[in-house]
């Protein structure tokens, strides 16, 4: 008994000691979270970014297996599959992690891919102090560097460099590819030259990465190589050396004549990958992620003309921090941007005006002809009733009104491109709430159902399953349409077939959720809403994967609409505007409602009779 308590005991301080709430700096806080290295240059410059980038880091509990629990912040997609960087693969987080590296084949499962080969460091740290088993407070666990990947690829990588393919062995799905190098890799230095040009001077293999991952390594490097600088030695591995400088001591491997750590092939390489695969969302976000987590950012992502000052085009100069733009600032173009200011200086730049009523409640500036990137937070309502922030309108409302204006615009993606100065409005309302009536909407393969339609759906049957569907390509299944504020849930009975697992639900050709069948026999599996959904829409169910005659096989599916509807009434931008008393009408699931405020008292007319909020029935004279 005493055992087993000290086994809980274990597990629970295990959980607590992987607690992973780290704070993220706020996109506006990091100009003043890298303030430190503003005036500096050469060595000096490469030791303040150091600096920065250990703020925050976990040395005392952050370790190899805290990588695995990491991927949970900073890769997964959006679609809640693991971002794995060198194939097509479909991998769930949990289910599909292994460490087993033995295998040739992309998509078996996941695991810890370093892009600084752990055979490249030495066991040793400069100061003489042997890594630890668990790779604690090392190279070895530093998730700059450590992606999920195909276990598969992983070990076609192995310790092997990274290098541009002139000959393929073999290329994933993604267009990663492994085989002979181009043995001569050259790139400008400076904008006037001179060129950076080295050679691959041992017989190996090389891995290159897919075109949208080749920067996302080269910054990985950039970020792990400072971040380690004098305190690690690289290299132990011959295969390292093809990008990495072996020299060991601390004052010459870190410096100028040594490229601060990089051979003359691998800094042309990181460099040329750098500039032509800019900073994208994929990588903001995970650097969030790896603070979230490990506690600290790789700075070559937060502002990536860094890497210009120490190895490319600006090496050697004094930074001037003004001159630099963040990739999380809103006029940074990701996938564009280099990070330096003077991209856009010459630029026209337009004003956009946040109001609330009559005052100014924010001020961003755009890019004239760009969209707009990021909302502000949402703002307090100076009405006692209508204190639901509901979006914002280009044109203030003259008085309250019961419907929304015709142009509310609610998320980022709603919004025009910005080419003028501009001003929005804070749009409020007043939420009003009723209880739905659960209702069930199914389609069975065994019962006709002709609000439903059917495209390209093939049936089938087996003696152990009886009749199902196939979701084959170009294959659809779409059901009547409903109330998507009343939607709860979706319960579809699905098997797996030939790897075809997962069913996509989507609305308008928008992905809304999956359901994704773990078994080859039929079984239920249930999509619970987790954001609220608005309009009387449609949803169509297709098969994620699919051939002309195979996909995700389906037997049922079950709609259940139900829980709290909410409906919105006095809409407007200005409190002292407009009447006291406003008409609205709301629907629920079984009957049409008109609901009215009259002398300060909330009425509700239902079939032709007048109702007070306690259900007496009353007139109105």
């Amino acid at each position: 008994m005493k055992k087993f308590t000290l086994f809980v005991l274990s597990l629970f301080l295990i959980g607590q000691s992987f607690a992973f709430n780290c704070p993220v700096t706020p996109a506006e806080k990091l100009p003043d979270y890298y303030a430190s290295i503003d005036g500096t240059s050469g060595k000096q410059l490469l030791d303040a970014i150091q600096k920065v980038a250990k703020i925050g880091y976990r040395t005392d509990d952050f370790r190899y297996d805290s990588v695995w629990l990491a991927y949970k912040y900073t890769d997964l997609r959006p679609d809640g599959y693991i971002w794995e960087v060198y194939s097509t693969c479909v991998f769930e987080y949990e289910k599909d992690r292994t460490s087993n590296t033995s295998q040739t084949g992309e998509c078996k499962g996941y695991n810890r891919e370093h892009v600084m080969c752990q055979s490249w460091f030495s066991e040793y740290d400069l100061q003489g102090v042997k890594m630890s088993g668990s790779m604690k407070n090392s190279p070895g666990s530093d998730i700059f560097h450590i992606y999920p990947a195909s276990y598969g690829m992983n070990s076609r990588h192995g310790n092997r460099p990274y290098g541009e393919v002139l000959k393929a062995d073999y290329t994933s799905a993604n267009n990663t590819k492994y085989g002979t190098p181009v043995s001569t890799i050259s790139v400008a230095n400076t904008v006037a030259g001179p060129y950076i040009e080295g050679q691959i001077t041992l017989k190996t293999n090389v891995l290159e990465p897919a075109d949208e991952y080749k920067g996302d390594f080269a910054r990985s490097c950039f970020g792990t190589m400072v971040k380690w600088a004098g305190e690690w030695a690289f290299n132990k591995n011959e295969n390292g050396c093809v990008i990495f400088d072996a020299t060991i001591d601390a004052d010459t491997h870190y410096g100028p004549e040594n490229n601060y750590g990089f051979t003359d092939y691998g800094l042309a390489l990181m460099l040329k990958w750098h500039r032509q695969d800019p900073v994208s969302q994929k990588e903001v976000d995970r650097n969030n992620g790896i603070q979230k987590t490990q506690g600290n950012r790789n700075p070559f992502i937060d502002y990536p003309y860094l890497a210009e000052f120490i190895w490319g085009e600006m090496s050697g100069q004094v930074l001037d921090f003004d001159q630099l733009l963040c990739s999380a600032d809103e006029l940074f173009q990701l996938g564009v941007s280099n990070g330096y200011l003077g991209e856009v200086q010459d630029m026209q730049l337009d004003t956009i005006l946040w109001m609330v009523g009559d005052t100014q409640y924010d001020c961003t500036y755009h890019l004239h002809g760009s969209k707009v990137k990021n909302l502000p937070e949402a703002p307090t309502s100076c009405s006692a009733t209508s204190t639901t922030f509901m979006g914002w309108t280009n044109t203030p409302m003259k008085d309250v009104a019961a419907d929304a204006p015709t142009i509310l615009y609610t998320k980022v993606s709603d919004f025009p491109a910005i080419n003028t100065n501009t001003k929005y409005y804070a749009v409020f309302a007043q939420e009003l709430t009723s209880e739905i009536q659960e209702e069930i909407i199914q389609l069975n393969v065994d019962q006709n159902n002709p609000d439903w339609t059917l495209n390209n759906v093939t049936t089938s049957s087996t003696a152990a399953v009886g009749n199902f569907w196939i979701l084959c390509k170009d294959a659809s299944i779409t059901s009547p349409a409903i109330d998507l504020q009343t939607l709860s849930s979706i319960t579809m009975t699905l098997r797996s077939y030939y790897n075809h697992n997962t069913v996509v639900i989507a609305i308008d050709g928008n992905t809304i959720g999956e359901l994704v069948a773990t078994s080859t026999d039929m079984a239920n599996y249930t999509w619970n809403v987790t954001e609220p959904l608005s309009g009387t829409k449609s949803l169509q169910f297709t098969s994620k994967t699919n051939t002309t005659t195979r996909g995700v096989n389906v037997k049922d599916i079950s709609i259940r609409l139900g829980g709290t509807q909410a409906t919105y009434t006095n809409y407007l931008t200005h409190c002292a505007s407009g009447p006291a008393t406003v008409l609205t009408t709301t629907t629920n699931a079984n009957h049409a409602v008109r609901k009215i405020i009259r002398n300060g008292q909330l009425l509700i007319i239902h079939n032709g009779q007048i109702y007070n909020t306690l259900g007496n029935n009353i007139e109105l004279h």
